[in-house]
């Protein structure tokens, strides 16, 4: 799977040395490319996303179909639809179809299955889960114990087997979202979902999850305050038996920016790619909007410190929000998403990790 999508980017793979010291940091230890893009006009943001069998699934989300954004009168539409990119890597296949239109839940996958729970439609926000396996070139989906409550807009990240759904609302117009934490054994998903202690701080959406493949982080997000999103920039560590313990806030907010983020095991660090630091969310440009951040903030977990002077050097693309993240060895994947406040793409963003030589000051 790996040697896959790295024959798609085909990078100059050369060392270069990095500096994490405060003044300065490498600004090109990541490869950025496009990968086939989806075959939608528009392209979804708010998709499920992750690794079945030998490539990669997209299904659910939501857009604009006909053109018009939110304030200039348009009608956001769901989409049960369900692409697959075989491991040739060369087009994207539809692949059958949602029990329901769907978007702006959450996902994991885990041993050739693919899980998806809670999000929201034209109805409401939803508490279903539903695990999809690949079966003589089918899809069969089969429905699981659902979440304890709806959610959409939360956030999932696979720690171990343990599968871990972060805050989130629970109907549209919910006047703040939830500090919820649940946990399912996807090894043994018929015992349901665990409610682990709640997330310190304000609830929040859109957050951004990561791992270290032993603990979860919780990284920024959005809280309501009057109806008001409020940017945070608090971060947090949950390891079982032990609860939550308070990190280094980060330099900026970070909210709805792809999720899970990547760890770099061999340096143990985090790299969080982009997302709204909400600078221009009360700002009303329309199509003039210039895209959210393309900053890459790394968070060295031995040191406990973030570094910001990377950026995303595309092309071709903006950074996207509101997007899954798929990992795949050193390389990730950013699927779709959201590049503008009510545009979507259909592009495929993958970067590639350079082997890079530390040196600390």
């Amino acid at each position: 799977m790996r040697d896959v999508f790295l024959l798609l980017l085909l990078p100059v793979i050369t060392m270069v040395s990095c500096n994490v010291g405060d003044a300065q940091h490498h600004k090109n230890d990541w490869k950025w490319s496009m990968i086939p893009p989806v075959p939608d006009a528009v392209g979804f943001a708010g998709s499920f996303a992750g690794k079945l069998d030998d490539g990669i699934i997209l299904l659910g989300g939501a857009n604009f179909p006909d053109g018009k954004l939110p304030w200039e009168g348009g009608t956001k539409h769901w989409t049960d639809k369900i692409f697959f990119l075989e491991d040739n890597g060369r087009e994207w296949l539809e692949r059958g179809r949602l029990p329901t239109r769907l978007g702006y839940g959450a996902s994991a996958s885990l041993e050739n299955a693919f899980y998806v729970a809670g999000g929201s439609n034209e109805t409401g926000h939803r508490d279903k889960v539903y695990r999809i396996t690949l079966e003589n070139d089918s899809l069969q989906t089969v429905e699981l114990q659902p979440l304890p409550m709806p959610l959409a807009n939360m956030s999932g990240v696979l720690v171990g087997t343990s599968w871990y759904v972060v805050g989130g609302l629970t109907k549209p117009d919910a006047v703040q979202p939830e500090n919820v934490c649940f946990r399912m054994d996807l090894k043994q998903p018929e015992r349901g979902w665990e409610v682990c202690p709640p997330l310190p701080g304000e609830g929040r959406m859109l957050a951004v999850l990561g791992t270290d493949g032993t603990a979860l982080y919780v990284f920024s997000g959005v809280a309501l305050r009057g109806g008001q999103r409020q940017y945070l920039r608090d971060t947090y560590r949950y390891r079982p038996g032990e609860g939550w313990e308070k990190l280094t806030d980060m330099p900026r907010a970070v909210a709805a920016a792809p999720s899970p983020c990547f760890f770099d095991s061999d340096k143990e660090q985090f790299f969080i790619f982009g997302g709204d630091d909400g600078e221009l969310a009360q700002t009303q440009l329309g199509r003039s909007h210039p895209g959210f951040s393309n900053k890459i903030h790394m968070f060295d977990i031995k040191r406990q410190k973030w570094y910001d002077q990377q950026a995303m050097n595309l092309l071709d693309s903006l950074p996207p929000v509101t997007t899954t993240a798929i990992i795949l060895a050193d390389t990730v994947v950013l699927p779709m998403g959201e590049v503008k406040p009510g545009i979507r793409t259909p592009q495929v963003i993958q970067g590639s990790l350079l082997p890079c030589k530390m040196k600390y000051p």
